[in-house]
């Protein structure tokens, strides 16, 4: 799998983890002191202690110990409940999983009515752009390749690497690295306007199909949103979406499902990005 998107405790990321990885990009002893005073979760507070018996007056930039990758992935992909004494681990909701480029295509389906899904080349030319430049107003797509909005207090690429994608300009309004974050409220307007652009976009291939009928269309819609368990078996091929038309129906109504899912539960979204740093500059340079 090449990106996983998980939905996530805002409260926590900006209670717990976002301070304490602002003061591990200055000084690590403080950072793992901070998440000891927060954190009741016994495995993870004896790796915290570990780490803070060898810290020093280290940065979080540079540090490669396996147990300190370990806390980061389970600080930002597990699901955190607090209780009266700190935070517990509980169990993590469920996630999207999926090859980062197909996913980034779908999201700009989705997103950009200008998107031209249904060419090959012209795709790729704007999804090489989009990589290169991404457009805030495209949330979905912009955080699945990296890009912070809000920018956060720390470069986030200091705390986790995966393919080496790495910029940090506060000043510039640049953040992007190779796991981003959006807050409830932001994920939560995503999933209002879910439903005009699941929508349109049926809109824009119904038309495309013309004079040929797209009898499942609206099948399809109920699928996407939720009313249906199953999407339709598609009597006629979506044209832009090629053979694997039916594959991708299911994909949309699984993204959807999880920003649904997300907004319902009041819950942020992490997305971490895995493609190895060689494959993804042949796919997107410039990134």
């Amino acid at each position: 799998m090449e990106v996983i998107l998980r939905p996530v405790n805002d409260q926590f990321m900006q209670e717990v983890v976002f301070p304490a990885f602002e003061l591990g990009v200055v000084n690590a002893a403080s950072a793992f002191d901070f998440l000891l005073q927060h954190l009741q979760h016994d495995d993870t507070r004896v790796s915290l202690e570990l780490l803070l018996d060898n810290a020093g007056t280290d940065t979080f930039f540079g540090l490669q110990e396996d147990r300190w990758n370990q806390t980061v992935y389970r600080l930002l992909f597990s699901e955190w409940l607090k209780d009266r004494h700190g935070w517990i681990l509980s169990d993590a909701y469920a996630a999207y999983a999926g090859p980062w480029e197909e996913t980034f295509h779908l999201a700009l389906c989705l997103e950009d009515p200008e998107y031209p899904y249904f060419d090959d080349l012209k795709s790729d030319e704007q999804r090489r752009a989009f990589w290169g430049t991404p457009k805030r107003a495209h949330g979905l797509s912009s955080l699945l390749c990296g890009q912070w909005d809000p920018i956060p207090g720390f470069p986030a690429d200091q705390i986790l690497s995966t393919a080496g994608t790495g910029q940090y300009n506060p000043g510039a309004g640049i953040a992007r690295a190779d796991w981003s974050w959006r807050p409830m409220l932001t994920v939560s307007q995503w999933a209002s306007r879910l439903p005009n652009m699941l929508s349109r976009l049926l809109d824009r291939e119904t038309r495309r199909l013309k004079p040929v009928e797209a009898p499942e269309r609206h099948e399809i819609l109920d699928y996407w949103l939720g009313r249906q368990e199953e999407p339709p078996l598609l009597a006629v091929s979506f044209s832009g979406l090629g053979a694997r038309a039916n594959e991708w129906i299911r994909e949309i109504g699984n993204l959807a499902r999880l920003l649904r899912q997300s907004a319902g539960d009041a819950r942020g979204l992490t997305v971490v990005l895995s493609t190895p740093a060689k494959r993804r500059d042949n796919v997107l340079p410039g990134g």
